[in-house]
């Protein structure tokens, strides 16, 4: 009796599977070429409520202590066949290339009139989201960010 209650447990688990819940969760890439002295950190968490927030940080090389921040994001996503599709509502951004980092507080809002959506292909086991080059765009290879949580 108890093990047909297990096998039944099971069946409802998989016929409820969710993929706008597993894809909750926090995905990094860390850019390592571009500087000899720092790492940068980019983070994209996916939020319930079809929330996001991404960022990027500076650290120095090999270390784990952020040091500042490039940029900070806010917005909503939402899930489309296997595509994650982004808004970024709040845009808060380095706007002094003379430096790689400020605080959190120093970056300046970037106010758009314009809508602007970035798109990430899923993978099928949702550990990595890819960024999808837009049309008419120059784009280098893309690197993953792989889910860490």
């Amino acid at each position: 009796m108890s093990l047909l209650v297990i096998s039944v447990g099971c069946n409802r688990e998989d016929d409820e599977f969710n993929p706008g819940q597993a894809i909750l969760g926090i995905y990094q890439k860390t850019d390592r070429e571009i500087s000899d002295e720092l790492d940068f950190v980019r983070i994209i968490e996916l939020k319930q409520g079809q929330k996001v927030v991404a960022q990027s940080t500076a650290r120095k090389k090999g270390q784990s202590e952020d040091l500042g921040f490039q940029y900070y994001y806010e917005g909503t996503y939402k899930l489309e066949d296997n595509v994650v599709v982004i808004n970024f509502t709040e845009t808060f951004q380095l706007t002094d290339p003379d430096i790689s980092y400020v605080s959190k507080d120093e970056l300046t809002e970037i106010i758009r009139e314009y809508f602007f959506e970035d798109r990430y292909s899923v993978s099928e086991d949702y550990q990595e989201l890819t960024f999808i080059c837009p049309p008419n765009a120059l784009c280098m290879p893309p690197i993953p960010f792989e889910r860490i949580n």
